[in-house]
């Protein structure tokens, strides 16, 4: 009777607990607060926390044992058990899921260098450098072979006309071989800063001068030039057939082609005088021969007659910069250098050259870790051109009393038989600041 009375609601045991007591308790628990600033892990997050921990040992366990044996660990409930036939294709499917990891993340990588341009600058010393040129800035361009950066070449006008810059050269294979010179056209169009621009072909681009004559009446440039050159110097390209000058101050900045440092200008000019009135008497009798070849000839004519004027111009103290495409080798420069140093050149021979700007290596397309460019096509390079020194590649680099900068470039080269994209080599332009102090670069260093 008396616990039949307890389970009624009687009086309870001496000892027994109040209903709800431990529930009320660990409530209790729950709600006391702890020390000031203590951070209290709820039960789910505890549980998940462990969950991840050890998610993440058993990848980690996994990882390793399958790059060691090439089998994944047996799980805890079927250890010791014999192998089911599920066994390889879990161990393909999770080497599968890893190659497709480093796969997505390869090509994401590629994707971003490929697409981003970098800015490399350089500060070249000049000997004897005019204080007006003290700080002048070169934007130079190489190899972008036709490519483009976006609708108008949105992304790289981004970085270019982010930068202050001087003058603007382009240094060859701008069209490259897809024949497109719209790309390039672009790029011209879309420069903010209204600077002087000089270019040359690359030996990807076609050719500057047309195979025939147009049968036009119009200026000889009009006659003889290709379509893209024409097309760049109406937006306000100039095309560097032959040494240019840039005022600057009292000073003048003299652009030439590396092409014409070791050319003979007086008897040039002399025996493409005597060709021009020959092909003037054939045409007169009609010869058809004569009557194509004439305008190239005229052309070639006043090229060297500008030659000669911008030599007789040129003075001791102005700074003479040459462009190139190809990297020029030292042995050339040397030479070209003795030419223009000789005190008999009677105005013979373009002055010395302090600074060659050339491109065409487009870095060597793929740089290897820690290796750098496994090739670039220069065969009188040591190795015949593989695994070229940095300097070689891109950078300043001495060629006797001289420098050589060789861009980087935004594209790749047709030259180097690699795939069509750059491998941790991103597309980058150079900008260079003269200056006449004396930098590391110039003392070899």
């Amino acid at each position: 009777m008396k616990n039949d009375e307890e389970r009624k609601g009687g009086t309870r045991p001496e000892g027994a607990k109040k209903p709800g007591a431990a529930q009320d308790g660990r409530k209790r628990r729950r709600a006391q607060p702890g020390p000031a600033g203590a951070l209290k892990m709820g039960r789910s997050l505890r549980t998940g926390g462990a969950y991840i921990m050890r998610a993440g040992e058993r990848f980690y366990n996994g990882f390793n044992t399958f790059t060691q044996t090439g089998k994944l660990p047996a799980d805890k409930k079927r250890r010791g058990a014999a192998p089911s036939r599920r066994a390889i294709p879990r161990n393909l499917s999770y080497a599968i899921f890893l190659l497709s990891i480093f796969l997505i993340m390869s090509v994401a990588l590629m994707v971003l260098n490929n697409a981003s341009v970098s800015v490399e600058r350089l500060t070249v010393s000049v000997v004897g450098l005019a204080k007006e040129l003290e700080g002048y800035t070169i934007l130079h361009i190489s190899d972008l072979h036709g490519r483009s950066f976006g609708a108008k070449q949105t992304s790289l006008l981004r970085t270019v006309n982010g930068l202050n810059y001087n003058l603007a050269v382009f240094t060859g294979d701008m069209v490259g071989r897809s024949n497109d010179p719209q790309p390039f056209y672009d790029l011209l169009e879309g420069l903010k800063a209204k600077r002087p621009m000089y270019f040359i072909a690359g030996d990807s681009d076609p050719g500057p001068l047309l195979s025939e004559p147009r049968q036009i009446t119009s200026t000889l440039d009009e006659l003889v030039l290709s379509d893209w050159v024409l097309g760049a110097q109406q937006r306000g390209a100039t095309y560097l057939s032959a040494t240019e000058g840039v005022p600057v101050g009292q000073t003048t900045l003299w652009l030439s082609n590396v092409g014409d440092l070791s050319l003979d200008i007086q008897d040039t000019l002399k025996t493409l005088t005597a060709q021009v009135d020959q092909e003037a008497d054939g045409v007169l009798y009609e010869i058809e021969a004569d009557r194509r070849t004439l305008p190239f000839t005229d052309y070639r004519k006043q090229r060297a007659a500008r030659l000669d004027r911008a030599v007789r111009a040129m003075k001791p103290a102005d700074t003479h910069l040459a462009l190139s495409h190809y990297p020029p080798g030292k042995e050339y420069i040397e030479v070209a250098q003795q030419l223009g140093e000789s005190e008999n050149r009677e105005h013979q021979y373009l002055p010395s050259v302090d600074l060659v700007l050339a491109g065409h290596y487009c870095g060597g397309g793929w740089k290897l870790p820690f290796l750098g460019a496994p090739y670039v096509p220069n065969t009188l390079l040591d190795r015949h051109g593989w695994f070229p020194a940095p300097e070689d590649v891109q950078g300043l680099k001495a060629l006797g009393s001289t420098q050589l900068c060789t861009s980087p470039g935004l594209s790749v080269t047709d030259a180097i038989a690699l795939p069509n994209f750059r491998l941790f080599n991103p597309p980058t332009v150079t900008l260079i600041t003269l200056t006449s102090a004396i930098t590391d670069d110039l003392l070899g260093r």
